[in-house]
């Protein structure tokens, strides 16, 4: 009887975590009698939480190993801190439980470790040099979420914000700060940048850790004296259209910060760096401090998981933020003037993931500063250059107060860079062409609100 019992608790579990009262009804058994059953497989079953609240879960191994990860946070001085542990489950599911005790069951991958997960140029490259050493499949796109979350808690190191999973990952963090290069001087890096960009093309750099689909790297420069993380944005070092229209991009997407600071707003600081033919962008990491301290952020998709609602548009999300209490009306509203403003300079690349918040008191956020604002409309595609008219989308009522401020910076944006000289003379064309269009918007009549 108990051992017929046993199959039919486990076949439950298997399907998903249960509470006392689901068991109790399901298996048809006195609360006693499921005290004494999940006692004598306490080996096998995950207990989770307390009193009426606890439920029961199988433990799910990943890759042959415990499904139980440790995640750690890196303080703003570098050290390293327990920050909880998250359990896999039968399922799908999993349980989280906190220093403090406090433990939540989620679906699927909790929402703040979403950031974690490798993706982009990175992330490719990164399952081609070590799917063998993983025993995972070559091609990243062929990866389960079980893959993913043993890959970051294999290598995982230096992902976004200040958490990392896993005792690998940890001891690879330790690893990484004791065998730290110094950082790069200002005036080395007209030399050292096209360097370390070939090194990311050819796979040597570990660019895994940087989201994002173009390819990119991550330096620490000496800036008077103080260390300071930045990441590295470049074009191709070849002669070719191609490789002239994403150095192109890259000074615009430099301007287009410049006008985002003097219409008030906060931008990611970024230089420019020009070496022969090759365009290099620069920005400063706010998820950094010194040499190894970590500072905690979140991207605007990992906090739509969390209220589980749609990737849809930055202005709904905005919305959708404000309304649940999880950022201010003020930074609701120039998540707002940011959409607005992508808009008016061409920038189709409004994802979630160009978004990112600082946790702030309680269980609210702080807007991190603005970054991944470039005239994408007007990038390669398979290596040709498309000839593509400039229409912005139309205003929505709810936006039109923050037109003319959005209007007047994506004006500036446009006659800025139709001067700039590091840009080609035929997009210095185009975005003279688009100065002159924005322009005619500001006359004519208006909506009053």
């Amino acid at each position: 009887m108990r051992e017929k019992q046993q199959q039919e608790l486990r076949h439950l579990l298997s399907a998903r975590a249960h509470s006392s009262r689901d068991l109790i009804r399901s298996l048809n058994v006195s609360q006693p009698t499921l005290s004494r059953l999940i006692n004598s497989l306490q080996n096998e079953i995950v207990v989770m939480g307390k009193g009426r609240a606890t439920c029961y879960g199988l433990p799910r191994p990943i890759h042959d190993k415990s499904g139980r990860f440790p995640v750690y946070m890196i303080d703003p001085r570098g050290d390293a801190r327990q920050h909880g542990n998250l359990t896999a489950l039968q399922g799908g599911q999993y349980w989280w439980e906190d220093t403090n005790g406090n433990g939540e069951l989620f679906s699927s991958l909790p929402w703040f470790l979403l950031d974690l997960q490798l993706n982009g140029f990175g992330a490719r490259s990164f399952a081609h040099r070590r799917s063998d050493l993983l025993s995972l499949p070559r091609k990243q796109a062929d990866w389960s979420e079980e893959d993913m979350l043993y890959a970051t808690s294999k290598c995982g190191e230096d992902r976004i914000g200040n958490l990392l999973v896993g005792e690998d990952s940890l001891a690879r963090y330790f690893d990484l700060a004791r065998e730290m290069s110094p950082a790069i001087d200002l005036q080395s890096r007209a030399w050292k940048y096209p360097q370390l960009a070939q090194k990311t093309l050819a796979g040597e750099m570990d660019s895994a850790q940087i989201g994002g689909e173009q390819p990119k790297f991550a330096v620490c420069v000496n800036d008077q004296g103080a260390p300071c993380h930045m990441i590295i944005k470049f074009s191709p070092a070849v002669d070719s259209n191609e490789a002239q229209r994403y150095a192109d991009l890259l000074v615009c997407e430099h301007l287009a910060l410049e006008a985002i600071r003097l219409s008030g707003f906060t931008s990611a600081r970024s230089r420019l760096i020009i070496a022969g033919k090759q365009a290099f962008l620069s920005l400063k990491r706010f998820d950094r401090r010194g040499a190894l301290g970590r500072l905690p952020m979140i991207s605007m998709r990992a906090l739509h998981a969390r209220l589980q609602a749609p990737c849809d548009n930055w202005i709904d999300a905005a919305n959708r933020l404000q309304q649940a209490a999880l950022i201010s009306n003020k930074d609701a509203q120039k998540l707002r003037w940011f959409s607005l403003f992508s808009d008016l300079i061409a920038n189709t690349n409004q994802h979630f993931g160009n978004v990112s918040f600082i946790p702030h008191h309680g269980d609210s956020y702080l807007l991190a500063p603005v970054y991944g604002a470039r005239p994408t409309l007007y990038e390669p595609v398979a290596g040709e250059i498309p000839v593509r008219l400039f229409t912005p989308p139309p205003v929505r009522n709810e936006v039109a107060a923050d037109l003319p401020s959005a209007l007047d910076a994506a004006i500036l944006f446009w006659k800025s860079a139709a001067v700039d000289e590091r840009i080609s003379t035929g997009f210095r064309q185009i975005c003279y062409e688009n100065c002159e269009l924005l322009k005619l918007r500001t006359t004519g009549p208006k909506l009053i609100t």
